[in-house]
């Protein structure tokens, strides 16, 4: 799995990073629709690092995987195979 960073944008009511609503990726804003699901990885297993992991669906009807790191504050897409470096939704 590749990940790219990217710039989240949360609902921090009573936790830091607790939900995102939108995100910036390549010069370019998503607002998200719906969270479709979320998981969590490492909070039982003192070897791995603590992540949190969101599918959402953005307001164009594009679905995503976002992942926080919790050991280094940051957020990051999970890149699947459709998405091509030279990207046209990518602005310069």
């Amino acid at each position: 799995m590749r990940f790219e960073r990217i710039t989240v944008f949360t609902r921090d009511e009573y936790r830091e990073a607790q939900e995102p609503y939108g995100f910036e990726w390549r010069h370019k804003r998503f607002e998200i629709a719906r969270i479709l699901d979320r998981w969590y990885e490492g909070y039982l297993d003192s070897r791995r690092m603590p992540l949190r992991y969101f599918k959402v669906k953005t307001s164009n009807g594009e679905e995503y995987i976002l992942r926080f790191h919790e050991l280094f504050q940051a957020w990051s897409l999970l890149m699947s195979d459709q998405v091509r470096e030279d990207d046209p939704g990518m602005e310069d």
